[in-house]
């Protein structure tokens, strides 16, 4: 079952909306607003390793890439996650942790969720994201994007979302009445997430009708005319493409295909080799 894109949008507009409740009713400062947010980055990097980990595999060695960047993923964004916290913390949260201030943030984490009422707002964002990626499973296919757009898309889009939001955290810090201030960075919030969704939404409709190019066409033509591979420096020729493809290398660029192209690209190169070849078995 696909959920609509319609659906899909008013989840997400629902979702980003829950905060508007603490603002009102558990008296939400521009800290817990921004700590909400930061934290979503440790739940969008959450999934990301499941994109890069959870794709169809062709060949074992195909398991390396991921398995390798699924590590340095995870230390180079938690990294990053850490070294913004500790910006985030130190510029709004003095006034309201407290002592816990004191704490290394892995510490202040829990406490913070428990006591300012963030774990539904947090349920809510992981809600979200779960169910992206379901959808995104549903209609694309597991292993659809490239492991390179995978481990670079979260970086683009905490960057600009977060400058903006330090920024508006400098203006909500000085008024004395923030609820506008705070109803407004929501807003914004919600906004740009529907922005990037579109965007997506935009890509994932301009890779169905996805081309290969001349470069990666001629590659396939020479390979299909001179079937041969090459690895570590040995070549192995074969008597036809057809006896490579019943190889067991065949299976092993199948998955480099994979894992650097995407799924979506596997699948292009697969449907240009099938018209090729029926395209030379009516020639002859």
């Amino acid at each position: 079952m696909k959920i609509s894109r319609t659906a899909f949008l008013t989840l997400l507009i629902f979702f980003n909306a829950i905060p508007i409740y603490g603002v009102f009713n558990w008296e939400w400062s521009s800290f817990d607003i921004i700590f909400l947010y930061w934290c979503e980055n440790i739940i969008i990097g959450f999934f990301m390793i499941l994109r890069i980990v959870v794709r169809p595999y062709h060949h074992t060695v195909e398991l390396s890439l991921p398995l390798f960047m699924a590590p340095f993923f995870t230390i180079h964004y938690g990294m990053f996650c850490y070294g913004h916290g500790t910006f985030l913390f130190s510029l709004f949260g003095a006034e309201a942790l407290g002592e816990l201030a004191k704490l290394p943030i892995p510490d202040v984490i829990l406490p913070v969720i428990e006591s300012r009422q963030l774990f539904w707002p947090l349920a809510a964002l992981f809600s979200y994201q779960l169910l992206d990626w379901v959808r995104d499973t549903l209609e694309r296919g597991l292993g659809s994007d490239s492991i390179k757009d995978l481990t670079t898309a979260p970086y683009k889009r905490i960057v600009v979302l977060h400058i903006t939001i330090l920024a508006s955290g400098f203006a909500l810090a000085s008024l004395d009445h923030p609820t506008i201030g705070l109803l407004l960075l929501i807003l914004f919030k919600t906004a740009f997430d529907i922005y990037h969704w579109n965007k997506d939404e935009k890509k994932s409709d301009q890779q169905k009708t996805l081309v290969l190019n001349d470069a990666a066409k001629k590659k396939i033509d020479d390979l299909i005319e001179n079937p041969k591979i090459t690895i570590n420096g040995k070549t192995t020729h074969f008597d036809s493409f057809k006896d490579l493809q019943a190889s067991k290398y065949y299976g092993l660029m199948k998955g480099l295909l994979s894992v650097t192209g995407g799924k979506n690209g596997l699948k292009r190169a697969e449907e240009y080799i099938e018209a090729r070849i029926k395209e030379k078995q009516e020639r002859y």
